[in-house]
């Protein structure tokens, strides 16, 4: 079987719309193509190819049966006619892969798909994918039926009228905050209805990671079945992503592969704390393991909703006798007194081999990222270009990750702006990940809030004049919604945008000023 694979162009994006998914049926036709409506916005749907005895002017060639299709399709190559019969998912707009032994990263009443050169291909004669080989989906709670800490709060002012997302020229995302599901952002009605009118993305601060998805008892149970896999539960995040595939919000992926949050029992021999360090063989096949299932439960049962992942997290260390010499990148060997396993296991090849197999699972046009902290330092700023020039030569980066924990005096802000730029020259999309800025506590309420409003405008300025610039800013993601967070007892943070009553704090005018401002002028 040898079955070129389609490649098409989304026509509608040069005129602000995405193009539909499978499935989508037309609603009406104008001069510029055909139309559909999903997730309550209008999408542009591609004409497939049509199976026909005759082809006016675009045909395939080499083939005994002639196709039709529009100018938005590119050329296919079908070897004989049973190749074109057989390809179930030409009728619906799709290649089929080339190879039998494509992975099966969906499922759908269609058939099943793969992916192959970037793209979704049907994959012919397959079963219907092995449900025991994705981690199962665990229930869900819905902040429509949980006791809501915030029920009191009066949040008419921020869910109505203006909102950032609506003004600014990238993403604007927040992080859902809570180190247990159920201190979770996403289980407050309030809070989601904030997020739902201010942000169009998501990041789990905590529930994502390593630590909360690795399954102990159940990867010692593969052990005694002679199964190195270690298991997978997704409780911790479930509730995150079917709000977002509900509400038709993005979802960064934050972490997959980190030195910290990554359970010790998991670099041993029989996932037991207790024992030795495995070698790197097994280390190999349990991080791609792992990286698999995350990857393909997300896309299984939500296609779509995760478009981007911090594949390796804060990897590059620059203190003197913290990180391995012999390599331009500067790979970290400890964290405070701690050996960093990954490095113990692998050696510094398990931040390239990451994204190595965080590539081969990607569904297409998910974005690949390496995120860190202190971006911005000059020697670190280096030591991370050299890597992601590394990765850039495998195809296997698409942008970097700039935390951007700031202080209001450091770094200088035209050191975070000079950055910004190096990271951009590069060709790769930058994205601030993690922004948090603090306040100055020696001075009064009122002077420390002021400040901090006119810290947060100055960085959104930089941003924008970066924007402007050229440099492909791809999201901005402020790290947590509320001051005093009310799921938890004593919470004494003061760096978010709306304050423990969940009322808008001045920092969120001020950004949203900025971001009219812009919007205004060149819109």
């Amino acid at each position: 079987m040898n079955v070129s694979v389609i490649y098409s162009k989304c026509w509608s994006e040069s005129l602000g719309y995405k193009c539909c998914s499978l499935d989508i049926e037309p609603i009406f036709t104008d001069n510029d193509g055909i139309w559909g409506m999903e997730n309550e916005q209008w999408c542009g749907i591609i004409n497939k190819p049509s199976l026909e005895n005759y082809c006016e002017n675009d045909c395939c060639k080499n083939s005994n049966l002639k196709v039709s299709y529009s100018e938005s399709w590119c050329k296919i190559n079908f070897q004989n006619k049973n190749d074109i019969k057989n390809c179930w998912s030409l009728d619906i707009g799709y290649g089929c892969c080339s190879s039998n032994n494509t992975d099966i990263l969906y499922n759908n009443e269609d058939g099943s798909w793969g992916i192959e050169n970037g793209q979704w291909c049907g994959i012919v004669n397959s079963m219907k994918i092995d449900e025991n080989s994705i981690p199962k989906k665990p229930s869900y709670m819905d902040a429509e039926n949980f006791d809501d800490p915030a029920k009191n709060c009066n949040i008419t002012d921020s869910i109505i009228g203006d909102s950032l997302k609506q003004y600014a020229p990238f993403r604007m995302g927040v992080g859902i905050n809570g180190s247990l599901r159920k201190t979770s952002t996403i289980l407050s009605k309030k809070m989601v209805d904030i997020i739902n009118h201010q942000f169009n993305s998501v990041t789990l601060t905590n529930l994502m990671k390593p630590s909360y998805l690795l399954d102990q008892n159940g990867s010692q149970k593969n052990i005694m079945k002679g199964i190195q896999d270690p298991s997978v539960n997704f409780q911790s995040a479930i509730d995150t992503l079917e709000y977002c595939k509900k509400n038709n919000i993005k979802m960064r992926g934050h972490t997959l592969v980190w030195h910290t949050q990554t359970p010790s029992w998991f670099f041993k021999k029989d996932y037991d704390d207790k024992n030795d360090y495995v070698d790197s063989e097994v280390m190999e096949l349990r991080i791609e393991s792992y990286i698999k299932q995350v990857m393909q439960f997300v896309q299984y049962y939500y296609p779509g909703v995760v478009d981007v992942w911090d594949v390796v997290n804060e990897a590059v260390e620059i203190d003197e006798g913290y990180y391995d010499e012999k390599v331009s990148w500067k790979t970290r060997t400890k964290c405070n007194e701690s050996s960093n396993p990954w490095y113990e296991t692998m050696g510094p090849d398990y931040v390239i081999k990451a994204f190595r197999f965080a590539r081969k699972y990607a569904a297409p046009g998910v974005k690949l990222i390496y995120n860190d902290y202190n971006t911005f330092m000059s020697e670190k700023t280096t030591a991370i270009i050299n890597l992601l020039k590394i990765l850039k030569e495998e195809n296997l980066i698409d942008g970097i990750g700039m935390q951007s924990y700031l202080t209001p005096t450091f770094p200088e802000r035209s050191t975070y702006a000079n950055a910004i730029k190096k990271f951009g020259e590069l060709g790769i999309e930058v994205q601030i990940t993690e922004l948090t800025i603090s306040i100055d506590d020696k001075l009064s309420e009122e002077e420390m809030y002021e400040k901090q409003a006119e810290q947060y405008k100055e960085v959104f300025e930089i941003y924008l004049k970066a924007y402007h610039n050229g440099i492909n800013i791809g999201s901005v993601t402020v790290f947590g919604l509320q001051d005093g967070y009310l799921f938890y007892t004593n919470d004494s943070t003061k760096t978010r945008l709306w304050d423990k009553d969940l009322q808008k704090k001045k920092n969120y005018y001020s950004i949203l000023e900025v971001l009219k401002e812009y919007y205004n002028k060149y819109n």
